[in-house]
């Protein structure tokens, strides 16, 4: 007697229709692009599924989740960018007075903003500007939001001069970047 998860009623012997009880086979495009990701592994050795809770002690990857694009700290400016380029892609999370903030592992300086709001990697020690809330998202990953006097403000992108900058970009909503970071 086989029985059907959807409807308490055993199905007779006679019906040939399938159940489904176990996860379905990803469809062959899906596959390659499993084993692209496998043979151009972009993030030295990460296993590209492994996001984590960004926690203190911890070092991560911060990566955008509709791009695949990164944090990086590129020729003294904090980008987007594809991981595997010559940028510095590791980000220490650290905790200052309840605070996340987030040191590059080659600067040794902090994630932070400017007075224009850009975000920059300069400040030598976790102050105002460089304190993080991460929000975890219903619907997975999380928004990045930064301390503006009281307020939080998400993490976006600003247009300046027909040039995309990563800055904060007003109160918490729809329009932040969703973001999720992968334990290195």
């Amino acid at each position: 007697m086989v029985l059907n998860f959807m409807d308490p009623k055993p199905i007779s012997e006679a019906d040939t229709s399938t159940v489904y009880g176990g996860a379905a086979t990803p469809p062959e495009t899906v596959a390659a692009d499993i084993e692209f990701l496998d043979d151009q592994d972009p993030f030295g050795g990460v296993n590209v599924s492994s996001a984590s809770v960004p926690w203190p002690g911890s070092s991560f990857i911060i990566r955008s989740v509709s791009t695949g694009d990164v944090i990086t700290l590129l020729d003294g400016q904090i980008v987007l960018a594809r991981p595997g380029g010559r940028g510095s892609i590791h980000w220490a999370c650290v905790e200052t007075k309840g605070w996340l903030g987030f040191r590059n592992s080659i600067s040794g300086r902090f994630l932070g903003h400017d007075a224009q709001g850009k975000l920059c990697c300069a400040a030598g020690r976790q102050q105002g500007w460089e304190n993080f809330c991460v929000r975890l998202r219903p619907e997975g990953g999380y928004i990045l939001l930064m301390t503006h006097f009281e307020r939080l403000w998400n993490i976006g992108i600003k247009v300046e001069r027909g040039v995309e900058k990563l800055a904060k970009i007003g109160d918490p909503g729809p329009d932040g970047i969703v973001w999720e970071f992968i334990k290195v």
